[in-house]
């Protein structure tokens, strides 16, 4: 993205000095005229008594955003011995037990920056303040146009780990983790509007364009999850509880079917385009879209001693998903306040999977359920130049 962004500024600065010399490169200019007029203007299809699109292209915000991140894995498991180990079971015998673990629900407070040019957005940012161990960030790049739009985001997470072991014939065992458990996720979507022409997603999120009178889309959304959790190798007590588990990476695409709407309490239109004074509005929105899992799977790495590593994949079935949106945007002049809420549901259930250990005198049967989910708040300052 960096370098298609200094291509596109290099090209444009060149502009003048070809002219100049006399060059003349019309396939340069219209390109460069064609991504300009697709990232700043408003298209034909759209109808200006409902989208308003700001002569001032350049976006700057400051965030203050607040995501909680989640992580539950549940996994029941048989146990069968097929010859007398050190708890003297009979030969054949099998116990049942079931494990939950969960990466701890903290609230993690972020200062980010936000630029923006026409319907093109890349944001940041990092943890302040924060009584959680390591350095928690995010990063997401995003492509807004008329009718369809792409999201790409990376978040970091360091937090430790408790959960509850459960043994047949047993009391149950809590844990909390000695060292910290790191979660990654990285999720990349792409919708489509179909009320294009009267409906803007980007209305209530910062950006260069605004909803004049309220109106709402029916939108397809297309979504990518790969989430990563993994434990400290250090944290001997952990690896005892998970029998040497110490990693899962989940992979999953959904899509899902649903609405989206903008509803302007209040909008006055500014006299002054080029300074973009006495403008005003205000634009609540709200999101829903249920989901279903297409493509599902887990991989976990079990730490067998040494730098010794087993992979075992686990295949999901089809799982409910869902993503919630709420926004809304005040712009006063050029400046503007923004806010939003957003929740992001993935669920996994894997089929049963087989582990043999001990020279396949232990046999392990798992039946695994994984939940991860994110809840992002972000109020945002946002000025246009």
């Amino acid at each position: 993205m960096r370098r298609l962004t200094c291509i596109f500024l290099v090209i444009m600065s060149f502009q003048p000095s070809m002219r100049a010399s006399g060059e003349k490169r019309p396939w340069v200019d219209g390109l460069v005229r064609k991504i300009y007029r697709s990232l700043t203007n408003v298209s034909p299809k759209k109808d200006t008594a409902y989208i308003l699109m700001s002569p001032l292209p350049w976006s700057f915000t400051l965030d203050n955003t607040m995501i909680s991140t989640g992580f539950k894995y549940h996994s029941d498991i048989d146990v069968t011995e097929y010859q007398p180990g050190d708890l003297s079971f009979v030969n054949g015998t099998t116990i049942k037990a079931s494990f939950d673990s969960r990466m701890q629900r903290h609230l993690h407070k972020k200062v980010g920056l936000s630029v923006g040019y026409g319907s093109l957005r890349l944001s940041g940012g990092v943890e302040i303040g924060s009584k959680n161990p390591g350095k928690n960030s995010f990063f997401s790049v995003s492509l807004r146009m008329p009718t369809y739009g792409a999201t790409v985001r990376f978040i970091r997470l360091q937090d430790y780990m408790d959960g509850e072991l459960m043994v047949e014939g047993a009391p149950p065992m809590m844990f909390v983790s000695d060292y910290p458990g790191s979660m990654r996720t990285f999720t990349g979507d792409v919708y489509y509007l179909f009320n294009g022409r009267r409906f803007d997603y980007n209305a209530t999120q910062g950006c260069n364009v605004d909803q004049r009178r309220s109106s709402g889309s029916l939108m397809t959304l297309a979504k990518y999850l790969q989430g990563d959790l993994s434990m400290d190798r250090r944290d001997q007590f952990m690896l005892s509880v998970t029998e040497g588990l110490y990693s899962y990476t989940t992979q999953q695409v959904s899509l899902g079917l649903g609405y989206s709407y903008n509803l302007v309490a209040y909008h006055r239109d500014s006299d002054d385009r080029r300074n973009w004074k006495g403008y005003r509005n205000l634009t609540f929105n709200l999101t829903a879209i249920p989901m279903a899992s297409v493509y599902n799977h887990m991989y976990s790495l079990e730490h067998l001693g040494e730098n010794n590593v087993n992979k075992t994949r686990l295949d999901g079935t089809i799982v409910p998903t869902f993503t919630f949106r709420s926004g809304l945007s005040f712009s006063w002049n050029r400046f503007g306040i923004v806010g939003s809420v957003v929740y992001n549901r993935f669920g996994f259930e894997g089929m049963q999977t087989t582990i043999w250990r001990n020279n396949r005198h232990l046999k392990n049967e798992f039946r695994t359920k994984t939940d991860f989910d994110d809840l992002t708040a972000k109020i945002s300052l946002v000025v246009r130049l």
